[in-house]
């Protein structure tokens, strides 16, 4: 007993499976950009405090930090304090 043509089934089939593929691919899609959003908003932080540190000793004032301002930091040895 087959309530619907082969070509409907078939069709309502392959639709069933998209939507279960895009139901795993847009959780992970939306966690990666969250990540992205979170490393760039730790990123200016970082930046952030480079100014500040640099605006109290000026020595430091020529230090190059434009990729990536946590690892310059970290090789200050002035890392911040992030809750884990």
């Amino acid at each position: 007993m087959r309530i619907f043509r082969s070509e409907i089934e078939m069709a309502l089939k392959i639709m069933g499976i998209a939507a279960l593929i895009s139901l795993i691919l847009l959780p992970v899609a939306w966690g990666y950009e969250q990540r992205q959003q979170a490393r760039n908003w730790q990123n200016v932080a970082c930046a952030y405090r480079i100014k500040e540190v640099a605006r109290q000793t000026p020595m430091i004032a020529t230090l190059e930090y434009r990729r990536d301002a946590c690892v310059a930091l970290a090789r200050l040895g002035l890392d911040l304090d992030l809750p884990r």
